[in-house]
C-alpha cells in the first residue's frame, strides 16, 4: 500500500520503468499527461508541456508574471496539489512527471523516485527514437532538462536534481533495469500507511480542495495559504477588507463544518501614492 512518484532526466527511459513498476506491483499507473488533463479540468489553466520528457510546462518570465496577476498560478498550483493527493489517497498508484512528490514530503508510505543517466546514453536513445544528429540530440536534451529544472523552481522554489528532495536516486546508466525494478518493488512493498499518515492525507486533501473553493470565488486575499496546524484548519494571507477575511472564514466553515477553523488573515492598508 504506497505511492511511488517518478522525476527524471529526459529520456533516461523512466517512462517505461515507471510502466513495468506499476505492472509488478500490480498499481495504477498515472502519467504526465494523464495529472495534466487532470489539473486542467480542475482549475482551467490550460498549460500543455512542450515535449514528452519534461517535468511539465516551463514558462517564459512574461508568462510567470501574467499567472500572478490573474491568479493563475495559484489556480495551477492548487489544483496539482488536489489532484496529486486524491491520487495517494486512493493508494497503490505510480505517478510520473510534475514533481508529484513534492507535495508528499512528508509521507512515510510515499517513495518519491528521481531518475537520472549519463549524458551519453540519454543522447543515444534520443538519436535512436528520433533519427537526429548527436550534437541536435544533445542540445534537445540539455533544453528539456532544462526546462524541467524552471518548470519546478517556479512551482516549488527548488533545485531540480538536488538528491536531498528525493527519497532515492537511481542512475539507471549503472544500475541493471531489472535490479532497479527488483529494489523498487521491494522497498514499496516494505511500507504500511498507518492511522495518522492516513489522516494527514485527508487534512491536506481538505485544505488543497478549501484553498480551490477560494480562488475559484475570487475571495479578496493575496498570499492565500490554507493548512492545518495539528487538527486546526488555518487561513493565513492579506485582505483589503474586513469582509473579504470574514468571507474566507465563512467559505471554509461552510466547507469544513466539523473543523475548527482560526483566520489568521491579516488586514493589508492600501498604500497611499
Amino acid at each position: 500500500m504506497a505511492v511511488i512518484t517518478f522525476s527524471r532526466e529526459a529520456h533516461s527511459g523512466t517512462q517505461d520503468l515507471a510502466r513495468l513498476l506499476a505492472q509488478r506491483l500490480g498499481y495504477r499507473y498515472v502519467s504526465r499527461d494523464e495529472l495534466t488533463r487532470a489539473v486542467t479540468a480542475r482549475s482551467g489553466v490550460q498549460r500543455q508541456p512542450q515535449t514528452e520528457e519534461t517535468e511539465g510546462r516551463s514558462l517564459s518570465l512574461w508568462e510567470q508574471l501574467g499567472e500572478q496577476l490573474t491568479g493563475a498560478r495559484d489556480a495551477y498550483v492548487a489544483a496539482l496539489r488536489q489532484a496529486v493527493t486524491e491520487l495517494a489517497i486512493a493508494d497503490n498508484v505510480v505517478i510520473v512527471g510534475h514533481g508529484a512528490g513534492l507535495f508528499l514530503t512528508d509521507m512515510r508510505s510515499v517513495v518519491r523516485v528521481c531518475i537520472v543517466a549519463p549524458a551519453a546514453d540519454r543522447v543515444t536513445r534520443l538519436m535512436a527514437e528520433q533519427g537526429l544528429e548527436a550534437d541536435k540530440a544533445r542540445q534537445a536534451i540539455e533544453r528539456q532538462d532544462r526546462e524541467s529544472a524552471e518548470y519546478l523552481r517556479y512551482l516549488f522554489g527548488v533545485d531540480w536534481l538536488d538528491p536531498h528532495q528525493w527519497d532515492l536516486v537511481v542512475n539507471v546508466g549503472r544500475a541493471d533495469p531489472e535490479a532497479v525494478l527488483d529494489m523498487l518493488v521491494q522497498y514499496t512493498q516494505a511500507l504500511v500507511r498507518d492511522h495518522a499518515e492516513a489522516a494527514d492525507l485527508q487534512r491536506q486533501r481538505l485544505s488543497s480542495r478549501l484553498e480551490q473553493a477560494l480562488i475559484k470565488e475570487d475571495v479578496g486575499v493575496d498570499r492565500l495559504q490554507v493548512g492545518f496546524d495539528g487538527t486546526t484548519l488555518v487561513l493565513e494571507g492579506e485582505a483589503l477588507t474586513i469582509a473579504d477575511r470574514e468571507r474566507a472564514e465563512a467559505i471554509a466553515r461552510t466547507l469544513a463544518p466539523q473543523t475548527e477553523v482560526e483566520n489568521q488573515i491579516v488586514i493589508r492598508p492600501p498604500t497611499s501614492a
